[in-house]
């Protein structure tokens, strides 16, 4: 019984493991190739595992990528929460471009970029990706509005951070100079501490059209 038990838990073990390295190597493999080009054959091969592994843990290939976008969310979650440690930062609204850059700039961030656009020409991928990334969107927005203080559902401030720094990753790929990013990365902190000086979510809300 326990030998079971201990041989049940070894297999569990092994299939965390290997699904863990076929994530972090999609990553790696679509960050460098974009998506089409990363097949599950590149995939497996960057993972060191057999080329069947994809399709003998996951029912299809949009399913694996689903599961690929929601475990980036969830190492995402780790980096930004030990950024705000080092950092000593995250309570003031200015704070997140900064933040949010440092993480959605990584080749995780460049991936997940990379698989939304796929996504658009892919209803089979759309269809599995739109409820993660819609769930991923109200677990961040509740995690940024608690670290803010802040007492309200209002998620126009993250989502404007985060689709700003997503779409500044992918401008990077036609910019020589890395620093004009950056730049634009600290003028959108800028703009917000301008638009609220106290650091809150309520004073963008307030900046909002009266008729929302």
């Amino acid at each position: 019984m326990g030998e079971t038990k201990t041989r049940r838990r070894t297999q569990e073990q092994r299939t965390a493991e290997t699904r863990t390295a076929l994530f972090e190597a999609a990553v790696r493999a679509i960050s460098r190739l974009g998506y089409s080009r990363a097949s599950n054959a590149e995939i497996a091969d960057e993972a060191g595992v057999s080329r069947g592994a994809i399709t003998h843990h996951f029912a299809t290939r949009a399913a694996f990528i689903a599961e690929v976008v929601r475990w980036v969310f969830e190492q995402e979650v780790l980096a930004y929460q030990e950024l705000q440690r080092e950092w000593n930062t995250g309570s003031r609204v200015s704070d997140w471009p900064r933040i949010s850059w440092e993480v959605l700039s990584r080749p995780s961030g460049i991936a997940v970029l990379e698989i939304f656009v796929a996504s658009r020409s892919d209803p089979e991928l759309a269809a599995l990706i739109k409820p993660v990334q819609a769930a991923i969107e109200q677990l961040a927005a509740t995690a940024f509005l608690e670290r803010l203080g802040a007492k309200t559902r209002d998620t126009a401030a993250i989502r404007l951070v985060v689709w700003a720094m997503r779409g500044l990753s992918l401008g990077r790929e036609f910019v020589d100079d890395p620093d004009q990013i950056t730049d634009a990365v600290d003028l959108l902190a800028r703009l917000l501490e301008r638009a609220a000086p106290n650091g809150t979510v309520q004073e963008l809300i307030e900046l909002r059209s009266p008729s929302r």
